[in-house]
C-alpha cells in the first residue's frame, strides 16, 4: 500500500525526485554540440506570508555523447541558507541504451535504490526493476504498448501489492490515465498540453515513475481520486514562461488544496552539450 500511494501521489504531484522521459525509447538520437541541455532546477514552494520558499535544487551531468550521466537532488536549509546534498543517482549504458540507474546517499560506498531496464526488439522498455535496499520491498513494471497508443504500466512488489496504470499516449502525451488496484478504480484523469518542449522528455530514457512521458507540457489536469489513494496537493493547472528555443524557463503550478500551499514553482537553466 505504500508503494502504491507513493507512485500515484508522485505521478500528480509532479514532485520529480526522479524523473525524465523520452516516449518509451530505449535510448536516444546522436546528439551535437549544439543540442541543449537542462542544467539545473529550483523548486519552490509559495507558503502563506512567506511567498516562495526554495525546497529543492536538482543538478544533471551528461557524458560525451550527450546522455545523462549523474543527477543529485539537494534541499534547501532555511537553517544556514544554503542547499545541502540529500541523493544523488549514476547512470549505466550497454549497447547505447540505458542499462542501470544507482542512487546513492552521500558518503554511502554502496546504493540504496537501484534500477535495471530490459528491452523489446524495437528497443522500448519491456520491464524496469527497483531493488530498494532502504525498504526491503523490490518491485518491477512491466510495459505493454497497443496499436492505438494505449499503454499499460503493471506494477508487482516483492511485500504481495500490485496495480495498474493504464493511459493514452497517441499524441505523444499523456491525454487520459486511469490507476487500477484488480477490479478496484483508483483515480481517472484528463489532461491539456502546449506545444513548447518539456526538457526532462528529452533527458532520453524512461523513470520508474512515468513522471515526464509527454514531450510538451502541461496546461491542465483534472483528476478523480475514488480510492486507494489521496494526494494532500492536488494540481490542477500550469503557467509557463519560455525561452527563445522553446523551453520553459519558469514554470508554476497551482494547486486545488485548501491548505498553505497554494503554487508552486520551477526554475530552469540550460546549457549546450
Amino acid at each position: 500500500m505504500y508503494k502504491l500511494m507513493t507512485v500515484i501521489a508522485m505521478k500528480n504531484l509532479s514532485y520529480s525526485l526522479v524523473l525524465f522521459i523520452v516516449l518509451f525509447a530505449g535510448c536516444e538520437e546522436d546528439v551535437t554540440s549544439t543540442d541543449i541541455k537542462l542544467a539545473y532546477y529550483i523548486e519552490s514552494y509559495d507558503i502563506d506570508g512567506l511567498g516562495f520558499e526554495p525546497s529543492m535544487r536538482v543538478n544533471y551531468k551528461y557524458d560525451k555523447s550527450g546522455r545523462i550521466s549523474k543527477y543529485t537532488v539537494l534541499s534547501y536549509n532555511p537553517a544556514s541558507g544554503a542547499t545541502e546534498e540529500q541523493r544523488y543517482f549514476t547512470f549505466s549504458y550497454t549497447d547505447g541504451r540505458l542499462g542501470g540507474i544507482k542512487g546513492f546517499l552521500p558518503g554511502a560506498g554502496t546504493p540504496y535504490i537501484e534500477y535495471s531496464y530490459t528491452y523489446l526488439p524495437d528497443d522500448e522498455v519491456a520491464r524496469i526493476t527497483q531493488n530498494d535496499h532502504a525498504s526491503g520491498i523490490n518491485s518491477d513494471v512491466t510495459f505493454v504498448y497497443a496499436e492505438n497508443g494505449t499503454v499499460k504500466a503493471s506494477y508487482v512488489f516483492s511485500n504481495g501489492g500490485s496495480f495498474e496504470y493504464e493511459f493514452d499516449h497517441a499524441t505523444g502525451n499523456i491525454m487520459t490515465d486511469k490507476t487500477t488496484r484488480g477490479a478496484q478504480l483508483c483515480s481517472e484523469g484528463q489532461y491539456t498540453y502546449d506545444t513548447n518542449k518539456n526538457p526532462f522528455h528529452s533527458m532520453g530514457y524512461v523513470d520508474y515513475l512515468l513522471t515526464n512521458v509527454s514531450m510538451n507540457n502541461k496546461v491542465t489536469e483534472s483528476v478523480n481520486y475514488v480510492a486507494c489513494a489521496f494526494p494532500t496537493l492536488v494540481p490542477e493547472s500550469y503557467s509557463y514562461e519560455y525561452n527563445d528555443d522553446g523551453y520553459p524557463v519558469s514554470a508554476t503550478t497551482f494547486y486545488k488544496s485548501s491548505g498553505s500551499v497554494k503554487k508552486s514553482r520551477k526554475e530552469f537553466v540550460y546549457t549546450l552539450k
